[in-house]
């Protein structure tokens, strides 16, 4: 087998025989050995000179014997051969092999081989000569090596052979730490295989080196190269943060299209435009714009921009955002080099060393145009690229030189993809719309305005967003109530039944956001803001200036702002504007704003100032209502008390008064009256437990008991009203003792009066006498002018129940002439006036005097404005429909008793219901109409049972006896359905109704009623 030698020669020098390293005894034989096999030969001479050139020269060839000897012993053949006496040569009958050989032959093919510098760390004491030789040669080889290496990375560049190419340059940055070519190809290599990060860390590797070695910066070469890579991952992140989008998006499936189609026709038709989004806060503009550009990032590179209110006055700054944006794309385009981008913004603001600082006023008018032309020529330039979304938030908050700006470079724009898409919320500044309506003008502006989601849509997102996690209808109308169909606050919301959480309407993102929304305002806006979110309702601008102690014309520009601004809102409400919150959600934010203190402060002080304004302000129950309110909220739980029993006593003063005096009321009930008894049920119930919770504190307290007294007062007379006279006998006896007891007549006459009212209702004789001569006893004691009248008509009442017409009607003409004595009395009391005609009219009645009953009752509907829909009124209205029948005047009659009728319809407990029913029927039963007849005995009960009183009953009666006599006289006149519904009806005979009508009537008031009875009776007598 032969021997094959083998020298590794490029890097740390290895000498192989058989593959196996071979160690030699002096450096001089490796030096002998690298010689040769590099050049193949050499003279004797010129080897001796070359490795001792200190010696002389029989020395020299002395060594060089000894050293080719060593040779070729440890190589085990004659390497080294003498082919005459002057020359030296590699043996060629061996197999020798070299690696620098080939390496300079075919270095593209052999670039693996140079596994180092030649020689690499080999030393050859007292050398020089040979030392030259070794750095001729390596430099030689280091030359080839970085020829070819840099041959070899062009071609991987272009053949993206990333990984062999990036080994190459790391390679020759470990060979050459300093040279910056390298460095600068290998992060060009990283740039190309999009691996910012590599980029980055090879540049501060370069930094690092050249600054702790060398103390310098790397070259603008390696910078620019830099500057690229992080522009262009700024702009990545910045979008990819952008497009973001955490909520779930549903629904808006119109508006989508629209934007989808905004962006088609843009890249379709190249034509520069610009797409408005409108809406409120939290009604989803970013969202939607989110939605739709994570769906355009293949088409369009996109630069965005957010305007705030505090940047609204500086110059320009909304531009900045949208330059730095700009300015990543340039770099990363490579359409300028940073330090060029730089030079043209110094050019453009040149008040700014660099745009990015932060200048206050950059813009410079005389250079208008030089930015109009630089912005235009950078679009233009990146839209040639690829097309080019500029998306411009909030711009609303942009200051006039920006808008100026936008709108010139739109105007100089054509034929080129760029889709500009801004954003604004309801209002509109004077310069935007000036903006806008030159480029609607124009043609290239499109808006889509987004709206709250309805219920239905709130329903499908709220169930999407819930998934499989189950919610009621009652739960999707609270939410939907809670967030008025804003998708933020709706998100919001679900996100709280998704955690399971106790529903809050303000989390804490909707406060952040609500937070943005109302930041930058003065605290002149404040202020009002938090006198408005202490009231629960809209307020009237001119209260909203007192409460505030502030000039009206102040305050209608703070409420002004406010309106453009969509916190507040102003509707007319007849001669008043009323002043709230646009959003609920936004007074609830306001009103939590406030600390505890706060609040108890200014709802005592608007508590205190509408007590105030009372005398001032329109009446109305519903600002008794809001001071108890407010008094309550402030802790001063007396008044809060007190003004719950104004509000109430203002209520029951029309709703359970048969007729209420005008003068102590404060104006009428907005609400019908069914609506205000649930409201009033719910009241007293609310004053009940205030009570409860006050009596141990206050026990002792006399403003207390006298409120206690009013509340037993109040509470018995609506139960006599509603026909609870167990309850509200009890109340009234309570309220008169505590009157007697603390010296309250006011107290002691009205509870004498509601007894009366007690005895009317069940026609109670001998306890009307009674409490009739207490009042008017008790009202003369003290003098009291108004109850004295009252009193007067109510013993008048008495007299004419029992019969006693005269003593009757002369009370009554007492009680008008008292209050008749003056005109403003007259004014006041026109009611009570009213009230007491009435009933002379109905003496009138009794003495067959219908005429003069008319006359009566007209006067008496005139003094009240003629008002039937008023309870006491209508009662005016049936008494005059009465007096028609009797005349024989049916129609007139029907059509009077018809509008009391309508009238009575919106009362829960209308007094004389049964009368005027009765009545009605009988008009029809005298037209030869019976079925109205038939169908009111059909639910008769309920005419009967209502105020248990007699004369409801004998009323009713009445009817079946005059029924059942046409049935028994004159049967052929009725139906055979009639006749089996009448024979369904009544199934006693004509006496057994006639009875109990006869004994239930009163025979005074209903005298007409009780003689008809008779004379059909004798006629019934007669024909037995």
């Amino acid at each position: 087998m032969n021997n094959v030698i083998t020298f590794q020669l490029l890097g740390i020098p290895r000498i192989l025989l058989n593959n196996e390293e071979q160690f030699f005894a002096f450096a001089k034989v490796n030096a002998l050995l690298y010689y040769l096999a590099v050049n193949g030969s050499v003279s004797r001479e010129m080897a001796a000179s070359l490795l001792w050139e200190n010696k002389n020269t029989q020395t020299a060839k002395k060594n060089l014997r000894n050293t080719i000897y060593q040779a070729n012993k440890v190589l085990q053949s004659d390497v080294i051969i003498c082919p005459n006496r002057n020359m030296l040569l590699l043996n060629p009958a061996l197999d020798i092999q070299t690696d620098i050989a080939p390496f300079l032959e075919a270095p593209l093919a052999h670039l693996a081989l140079y596994q180092g510098e030649f020689l690499q760390g080999f030393y050859l004491k007292s050398g020089e000569e040979f030392d030259l030789w070794v750095s001729k040669i390596r430099m030689q080889c280091e030359q080839v090596y970085l020829k070819t290496c840099y041959q070899k990375i062009e071609e991987g560049l272009s053949l993206d052979a990333i990984e062999d190419t990036e080994e190459h340059l790391k390679q020759l940055i470990e060979r050459d730490e300093f040279e910056e070519k390298n460095y600068q190809l290998l992060m060009r290599l990283y740039q190309q295989d999009n691996r910012p990060s590599k980029v980055i860390e090879t540049y501060y590797q370069l930094v690092n080196v050249l600054d702790k070695e060398l103390g310098i910066q790397p070259s603008p070469q390696s910078q620019q190269i830099y500057q690229e890579v992080v522009a262009k991952d700024r702009n990545e992140r910045k979008i990819k943060h952008f497009l973001r989008n955490s909520n779930h998006f549903l629904g808006r499936i119109d508006e989508i299209k629209q934007l989808e189609a905004y962006f088609a026709n843009c890249l379709t038709y190249r034509e520069v435009g610009a797409l408005l989004l409108i809406g409120d806060t939290g009604i989803g503009k970013r969202t939607l714009a989110r939605q739709v550009l994570a769906n355009q990032t293949q088409d369009y590179q996109i630069v965005t921009a957010n305007c705030f209110r505090e940047e609204a006055m500086d110059s320009l700054l909304p531009w900045r955002n949208i330059l730095d944006g700009l300015g990543d794309l340039v770099i990363q385009h490579r359409l300028l080099s940073t330090k060029a981008w730089r030079a043209a913004l110094k050019q453009c603001f040149p008040t700014a060393t660099v745009f990015q600082e932060h200048v206050a006023h950059p813009f410079v008018k005389d250079h208008t145009s030089l930015l109009v032309s630089f912005v235009v020529d950078i679009l233009q330039n990146l839209a040639d690229i690829k097309a080019l979304v500029v998306l411009i938030e909030d711009c609303h908050w942009m200051d006039e030189d920006s808008l100026t700006l936008l709108q010139r470079v739109m105007n100089q724009l054509s034929h080129y993809p760029i889709a500009f898409v801004l954003t604004k919320h309801l209002g509109t500044t004077p310069q935007l719309g000036t903006c806008l309506n030159a480029l609607i003008s124009q043609g290239r502006l499109e808006s889509i305005r987004l709206e709250p989601f309805t219920r239905q849509e709130s329903s499908a997102y709220i169930r999407s967003q819930l998934g499989n996690q189950s919610v009621t209808e009652q739960d999707i109308d609270h939410l939907y109530q809670a967030s008025q169909g804003i998708p933020f606050f709706l998100s919001e919301y679900t996100q709280t039944l998704l955690r399971k959480e106790k529903f809050v309407p303000l989390t804490p993102a909707i406060k952040a956001k609500l937070g943005l929304k109302l930041a930058n305002l003065n605290s002149r806006d404040d202020e009002l803001l938090h006198y408005l979110s202490c009231c629960r309702g809209a307020v009237p601008l001119n209260t909203l200036a007192q409460l505030m102690l502030l000039p009206l014309e102040e305050v209608i520009e703070m409420v002004d702002s406010l309106c453009h601004y969509y916190i507040l809102v102003e509707e007319n409400k007849g001669e008043e504007v009323l002043i709230s919150f646009r959003q609920r959600i936004i007074q609830l934010y306001c009103y939590d704003r406030l600390s505890l203190s706060k609040r108890r402060l200014l709802h005592g002080q608007i508590a205190k100032r509408l007590e105030e304004l009372l005398p001032l302000l329109p009446p109305s129950p519903t600002l008794l209502e809001a001071i108890a309110y407010h008094y309550k909220e402030s802790r001063q739980v007396i008044k809060a008390l007190e003004y719950n029993l104004n509000y109430l006593d203002a209520t029951l003063q029309f709703q359970h008064e048969l007729f209420p005096i005008y003068s102590k009321s404060v104006g009428l009930v907005e609400k019908s009256d069914r609506d205000n008894h649930r409201l009033m049920e719910r009241q007293f119930d609310k004053i009940r437990q205030s009570i409860a919770d006050l009596e141990l504190t206050y026990d002792n307290n006399r403003d207390f008991q006298q409120l206690l007294i009013r509340f037993a007062y109040l509470e018995g007379r609506y139960d006599i009203r509603t026909g609870r006279y167990q309850e509200g006998i009890k109340n009234i006896q309570k309220v008169i003792a505590l009157a007697t007891e603390l010296k309250q007549t006011s107290f002691l006459l009205e509870g004498y009066r509601q007894l009366i009212h007690y005895c009317i209702q069940v026609e109670n004789k001998p306890e009307m006498r009674y409490y009739t001569s207490l009042s008017l006893e008790a009202a003369v004691a003290a003098n009291h002018f108004e109850a004295i009248a009252i009193s007067l008509r109510l013993k008048g009442l008495y007299h004419l129940i029992v019969g006693e017409l005269d003593e009757a009607e002369h009370l009554l003409q007492q009680s008008i002439d008292f209050f008749k004595v003056t005109p403003g009395l007259q004014a006041n009391y026109a009611i009570q006036i009213a009230a007491a005609l009435d009933y002379l009219g109905e003496i009138a009645q009794i003495r067959y005097q219908f005429e003069k009953a008319v006359a009566y009752q007209k006067e008496a509907i005139s003094l009240t404005d003629n008002k039937p829909a008023e309870l006491s009124v209508s009662i005016f209205y049936i008494g005059l429909g009465i007096s028609y029948f009797y005349l024989g005047h049916f129609d007139q009659a029907e059509q009077i008793l018809s509008l009391a009728k309508e009238a009575l319809a919106n009362h829960i407990y209308p007094w004389k219901e049964t009368q005027l029913e009765i009545y009605l029927a009988m008009i029809q039963w005298k037209k030869g109409h019976y079925q109205p007849a038939l169908s009111l005995l059909g639910h008769r009960e309920t005419l009967m049972s209502r105020y248990r009183n007699p004369r409801d009953k004998g009323l009713v009666f009445y009817l079946m006896a005059v029924v059942k006599y046409q049935l028994i006289r004159q049967g052929d006149t009725l139906s055979q359905q009639e006749k089996e519904m009448v024979a369904h009806l009544l199934t006693e005979s004509f006496e057994y109704y006639y009875e109990i009508a006869s004994t239930n009537l009163n025979p005074y008031r209903d005298c007409h009623l009780v003689s008809e009875l008779n004379d059909l009776r004798q006629q019934l007598s007669a024909k037995n």
